[in-house]
């Protein structure tokens, strides 16, 4: 599977995209999409078909249905995410695996409370769409997610403590 989505990213790497974009970054932003892709069809699937738009009473706690479409889809996501950022898009860091995974979860912590806050502030205050709000977020959560995956948690290029 790594090397058929690896081979795939390989594809769309093209002449033009080679002078602007390193491989890794190409490769980063191809399996972020995929994983994206995923997220926003998982939660509009959840939110609507699950969920049926209604919250959720646990008898101690009423969680609201764009917050809870957000962790249901979030336990898929985490994993595929940290798969293919460690084999397909990072695959040559020196950071080893059990490292990478606890750095995973906490670039993972901060971009959950970018998520919850940014979906609050977005449906509760602005009254956006819960699904385009979730957009919103995502493309928030990337950019900080590449920033801190490639410089911290599958570093590549300086050496590791």
């Amino acid at each position: 599977m790594r090397k058929a989505i690896t081979r795939l990213a390989d594809f769309f790497y093209v002449k033009p995209l080679r002078h602007w974009i390193p491989q890794e970054t190409f490769r980063y932003a191809f399996v972020g999409g995929l994983n994206m892709g995923l997220n926003v069809v998982f939660y509009w699937f959840c939110y609507n078909f699950i969920l049926r738009q209604q919250d959720t009473d646990f008898g101690i706690v009423v969680i609201s249905a764009p917050i809870l479409a957000f962790l249901m889809t979030f336990v898929v996501t985490f994993f595929t995410g940290f798969y293919l950022a460690r084999n397909v898009a990072f695959g040559h860091s020196q950071v080893h695996g059990g490292k990478q995974l606890f750095r995973y979860a906490q670039v993972v912590a901060v971009n959950i409370a970018i998520n919850y806050f940014g979906l609050k502030l977005l449906i509760e205050v602005l009254h956006i769409y819960p699904s385009i709000a979730n957009v919103l977020i995502q493309i928030v959560t990337v950019t900080f997610s590449y920033v801190a995956q490639r410089f911290y948690t599958f570093r590549t290029h300086r050496t590791t403590r």
